[in-house]
């Protein structure tokens, strides 16, 4: 999607600042919202980059058998099989 909102900024900055192709003068803000466009399609091509990198790290993580929560240490598990399941850690 970050793509998507890039390519369609740069596209629409090109077409808006080229005045003679859409038939006159237009305002500023044309241009600049289509560089906010890629700004935000920056932003959040980027956040998916970053997202995915810390996806591969929950695989070191532990899963609660019951109701499938995770949690990074055993004694976090331990603690919430006690408090939600009732039951001690084996």
């Amino acid at each position: 999607m970050g793509l998507t909102l890039l390519a369609l900024g740069i596209a629409g900055y090109l077409v808006t600042s080229q005045t003679d192709l859409i038939g006159g003068r237009t305002h500023n803000i044309y241009p600049l919202g289509s560089i906010g466009l890629v700004v935000l399609g920056a932003l959040i091509a980027v956040g998916g980059v970053m997202m995915s990198q810390a996806g591969a790290k929950s695989a070191s993580q532990l899963k609660c058998d019951k109701c499938g929560m995770t949690f990074g240490s055993k004694a976090a598990l331990d603690q919430h099989s006690k408090d939600k399941h009732g039951m001690k850690a084996a």
